[in-house]
């Protein structure tokens, strides 16, 4: 099993990034990640999100440098390559309603 990235702290880079968590923090994910749709409410967010396969990781440095994330076709894909490069985010920081939780696929 890889090994969770080690010197970064990853709740803390996702959470200055995510922010407070108004419609506007969610429609800003929802944009940095590529989606394209209506996203008038909270729920709408979740709701496309909840299709999407990204790396978290790979979220923060996406968007630290300007581009949008790779997306992955499937959640098998995002497995593989979050095993693979140990970019595996704690799963007990995720919070009950929160962005992260709705980013979040069955890994190991």
């Amino acid at each position: 099993m890889a090994k969770k990235k080690g010197s970064r702290s990853i709740v803390r880079e996702f959470d200055e990034y995510f922010g407070s968590g108004t419609l506007e923090d969610w429609q800003r994910l929802c944009r940095d990640i590529g989606l394209d749709g209506d996203f008038s409410s909270i729920n709408k967010c979740r709701k496309a999100l909840r299709t999407v396969h990204v790396n978290i990781y790979d979220l923060i440095d996406a968007v630290r440098a300007g581009r949008t994330p790779h997306r992955f076709g499937n959640a098998q894909q995002l497995a593989e390559y979050t095993v693979r490069t140990g970019k595996i985010y704690p799963k007990k920081h995720a919070k009950a309603m929160g962005p992260v939780k709705v980013l979040l696929r069955m890994i190991l």
